[in-house]
């Protein structure tokens, strides 16, 4: 029984992110379609467009890390914006095929994927604005930063102990060494 409690709160945390994108896609196939269309079949194959768009997303998403991680260098965030713009593309091209009773202009088409090409671009660019933002230190990691500039790990972990005592050791020792890591800062010989 909780497992279906939580694919419900699931589905519904989903369908509240997509609410807005749905609503502007319908309003664009309002606008921009000189029929009147079915409100069903066309959230069905808007639900199926967003399914599949996103399962492709995830590959693409994956290629990307992987072309970054094995070259070693900063591909542009154009390229995962064109690369989300072909998969909605393709997505809304297969699904449409699918759906044979919804027939869409070919400006109705482009329109949609412009506002998921628009929207992908928006998330990559706060996701790469998240990696860019530093972590914010407290005080204990601040005081860890400017040991580690003089001391060893060794006597910056004691030292760190002796001031703070409720701290455990497996904490400051994780703290001490997670940072020395992330700042690539030398120990003094």
């Amino acid at each position: 029984m909780k497992v279906v409690t939580g694919l419900g709160w699931g589905s519904l945390i989903l369908a509240l992110a997509l609410t807005p994108l749905l609503a502007v896609d319908l309003i664009l196939i309002y606008l921009l379609e000189d029929t009147p269309f079915r409100i069903l079949s066309t959230l069905a194959m808007l639900g199926c467009f967003y399914l599949l768009s996103t399962i492709l997303s995830f590959f693409v998403d994956a290629l990307t890390r992987a072309l970054r991680s094995f070259a070693h260098t900063n591909i542009p965030r154009l390229l995962d914006s064109i690369l989300h713009g072909i998969v909605s593309g393709i997505s809304l091209y297969v699904v449409l095929t699918l759906f044979p009773s919804i027939d869409l202009s070919t400006l109705t088409v482009i329109a949609i994927i412009f506002v998921h090409l628009f929207g992908a671009s928006f998330w990559l660019n706060r996701e790469d604005l998240k990696e860019k933002t530093p972590l914010e230190l407290d005080s204990i990691d601040q005081q860890i930063v400017h040991l580690l500039c003089t001391e060893t790990i060794v006597s910056c972990v004691e030292r760190i102990q002796s001031d703070y005592p409720d701290l455990p050791k497996r904490d400051v020792l994780k703290r001490v060494k997670q940072i020395s890591q992330s700042t690539e800062v030398t120990e003094p010989t």
